[in-house]
């Protein structure tokens, strides 16, 4: 009896171990944007907050992603909607978005390979990257997110 017991104990370590370490690596959640910027090479082409303005939130479930938000680019004054949406995959810190609809239709069903960090309430999502995970420094994109609780 007392095997069966200690069998029973261990699978139910095994169990929710396993549970934490998927949740530790998927994004399932909703996230608010706090701070991003476009780089070229070393320089800071755009800012958020600073020549960016707005918000926006971003929702993962275990398979889609979906965005939305609003942004004034200065030096304009007037804000526009952002969305978009599709499926991920996320392997290690690997990460693929297949854009299924955006508020810019150029890209539509376009696949963009990131890297996706989440550490606590934070996330920060890299891109572009190339197959090897290395960042396309020409043109990229850091975007820092804040779980919401």
């Amino acid at each position: 009896m007392k095997a069966v017991n200690v069998f029973f104990v261990f699978m139910l370590l095994l169990i929710f171990s396993g549970c934490n370490l998927y949740k530790k690596n998927y994004p399932i959640g909703a996230w608010q944007l706090v701070y991003a910027k476009q780089m070229a090479g070393d320089s800071v082409v755009a800012q958020f907050p600073g020549t960016i303005n707005g918000s926006q939130i971003k929702i993962w479930s275990e398979k889609n992603f979906f965005f939305v938000g609003k942004k004034k680019v200065a030096p304009d004054t007037v804000f526009h909607d952002t969305y978009g949406g599709g499926t991920y995959k996320l392997v290690d810190n690997k990460y693929q978005e297949n854009i299924e609809y955006h508020f810019n239709k150029l890209a539509e069903h376009q696949i963009f390979n990131m890297i996706l960090e989440v550490k606590n309430d934070t996330l920060i999502q890299t891109w572009p990257v190339d197959q090897h995970g290395d960042i396309v420094r020409a043109n990229y994109y850091i975007e820092k997110y804040i779980r919401i609780k």
